[in-house]
């Protein structure tokens, strides 16, 4: 039982840190500092799935009895491997199915993991954005003060993008900038694409 608890409580961790891990790496990879120091709503995500991936690993042994998953590889016999193999692919459980709901002679609709997160993910997933918007858009208010020139702004952010970029990227960033109508939208742009430092030295 102490094992079963133990390695339950580590699928939830490492399930939390990687579905933490992959949302900053993917939407906010230059700019994730400013949601984990002012967003609890991506703390609060990661930890749903922790919760999922806890749940799975104390039943798993159910679940593999009734044929619903089957896990197969070296050392996943071993319970703290299996725990970390679910707290590493805590998503590929949303396709369990807990029950089915339905009519005599009707249409099944089957209700699984994935419902339930669809309750909640799009909401949480909104407000990181929300949180992520008004933090950056707080960071930048210095600058707008400081810098309110939009050419010059402008000359400034293409001037602090690094020549060793890939050509294409490079130049399709310049080329969205030079499309910007306000320096709001400009230097947002720019800190989202190369981060804090870039956007210190462009706009000291």
């Amino acid at each position: 039982m102490i094992v079963d608890l133990g390695s339950s409580v580590l699928a939830l961790f490492t399930a939390s840190g990687i579905t933490l891990l992959e949302l900053i790496t993917t939407e906010y990879p230059r700019t994730y500092t400013f949601l984990l120091r002012n967003s609890k709503k991506i703390y609060a995500y990661s930890f749903v799935y922790g919760v999922i991936a806890f749940g799975v690993t104390l039943g798993i042994d159910s679940l593999i009895t009734s044929k619903i998953v089957t896990l197969e590889g070296i050392g996943l016999s071993n319970p703290w491997v299996r725990a970390l193999a679910i707290g590493l692919t805590v998503k590929a459980f949303l396709h369990i199915r807990l029950f089915t709901v339905g009519v005599s002679g009707g249409d099944q609709f089957p209700i699984g993991i994935e419902t339930v997160v669809l309750l909640f993910e799009p909401w949480l997933l909104r407000g990181i954005e929300i949180d992520h918007f008004d933090t950056l858009r707080a960071y930048i208010q210095p600058s707008l003060a400081k810098y309110n020139d939009l050419q010059n702004v402008k000359q400034r952010i293409a001037a602090n993008v690094p020549t060793s970029l890939p050509d294409k990227e490079r130049n399709t960033f310049i080329g969205d900038l030079k499309k910007k109508t306000s320096i709001v939208e400009a230097m947002e742009d720019f800190l989202r694409y190369l981060g804090t430092h870039s956007f210190e030295r462009a706009f000291p």
